[in-house]
């Protein structure tokens, strides 16, 4: 009896995978209305952000404005100044005059020409007083236009200080509209992100129910259990290896992209292993995209297939598959430069929460760079393929 219990505690330790943790589908659950709750408030800072960019350019508007109308007045300003110089001048002219007939003539108190046309004493005075009080009206008015003309030049001063003011204003604010907008755009990359978040782990927990999962079921122990991966094989029957795992320009490149010479679009694309379909969607780029879990020698395997043209019309997320289970064809949707299947294997678990490494994209792009660092090569490390540009025809 202590032979079979040591067995069965032998046989639990070998084939529950070393790189899990309990994770249930409640933990799912729970980490959606995190996303959510993150997507909530993501959507309204840029709200927040859009109203203050709108407030800022209504700013800038209204300084504008002001502007136009301070230009129209130092121009209205500067004809003032031309005008109360022509009357300066006017007034002058005509106060000479005067003068002129009050200037004395042969050192006699006489009048001139004005003067000496008064009919009588009386006519004479009246004469005389007229003079005076317009001489005084002109020097008055002359003293009054000379003080409109500083008025007008001191205030021509004070607008192009604001006008200045005004300049620098409009700089400091279109600076922070582009500073805003800058953030707006991060705000809208970050919610795409949580968005893309928030439908992989509703189709998880859709998946994960459709399975019979229950709130307090750990996934993969108590309900959506994997067969063995069993043997890897090549994902096409007819292909040739395009590109391998390595870095590229800097970049690199997490997969080995396989190609078909005589009929690519025409060529179906195979899981490379027993496991279960976790994902069907399109990535970034478009490119549709298959993800496949296996579990093999006690480890998770996610298989990733890129680019393809079309899935086959009965897989499904939740789906058991085998390695004769045909997913799609080959293809060139998204970011690629020609048909080809772009085909990532890495042993972790993509998007799933117990899975510390690539339980997120970027963890997910992170792990995969360390591993390549230590010497991991890739879907080479499980599956046996000619070299680069050698077509094979059998799988």
């Amino acid at each position: 009896m202590k032979k079979v219990f040591k067995f069965l505690i032998i046989s639990l330790i070998i084939t529950i995978p070393i790189n899990a943790k309990a994770i249930t589908l409640g933990d799912y659950k729970k980490k959606l209305a995190e996303y959510k709750a993150a997507y909530e408030e993501n959507q309204r800072q840029i709200k927040k952000t859009q109203s203050e960019i709108n407030s800022t350019n209504n700013k800038i508007s209204s300084m504008k404005k002001e502007m136009i109308s301070l230009s129209s007045e130092i121009s209205k300003l500067k004809d003032d100044v031309i005008k109360y110089n022509e009357e300066i001048e006017k007034k002058e002219l005509e106060t000479k005059k005067l003068i002129e007939y009050m200037q004395l003539s042969g050192g006699q108190n006489l009048y001139l020409e004005y003067a000496f046309e008064a009919d009588n004493v009386t006519d004479l005075i009246y004469r005389m007083s007229v003079v005076e009080q317009i001489t005084d009206y002109n020097k008055k008015s002359v003293k009054e236009l000379n003080e409109l003309i500083v008025t007008a030049k001191n205030r021509q001063k004070e607008i192009n200080r604001r006008e200045k003011e005004l300049d620098e204003k409009q700089d400091e604010l279109g600076e922070l509209v582009v500073s805003l907008g800058d953030n707006k755009d991060s705000l809208s990359e970050s919610g795409v992100s949580i968005s893309k978040q928030i439908k992989l782990y509703e189709n998880q927990v859709k998946t994960y129910q459709k399975l019979g999962c229950k709130d307090k079921d750990v996934i993969g122990k108590d309900c959506a259990v994997n067969n063995s991966a069993g043997v890897w094989r090549r994902p096409v029957t007819n292909g040739y290896v395009t590109s391998e795992f390595k870095y590229r320009s800097g970049k690199l490149h997490r997969a080995v992209d396989i190609s078909n010479r005589k009929n690519p679009y025409g060529t179906k694309i195979y899981a490379v292993a027993n496991g279960r379909i976790t994902n069907i969607y399109h990535d970034t780029y478009g490119a549709k995209v298959v993800l496949i879990e296996h579990t093999y020698n006690g480890k998770y395997y996610t298989s990733n297939y890129c680019h393809m043209s079309k899935y086959n019309p009965a897989i499904y997320e939740g789906m058991k598959v085998t390695s004769n289970t045909w997913i799609g064809y080959m293809g060139m949707t998204g970011k690629a430069t020609g048909p080809h299947l772009h085909l990532e294997i890495f042993p972790c678990r993509l998007y799933n929460l117990s899975d510390k490494n690539c339980s997120t994209w970027s963890k997910y792009v992170k792990y995969a760079a360390s591993l390549y660092s230590s010497g991991y090569k890739g879907p080479r490390a499980l599956i046996s393929m000619p070299a680069a540009g050698v077509t094979w025809t059998s799988r």
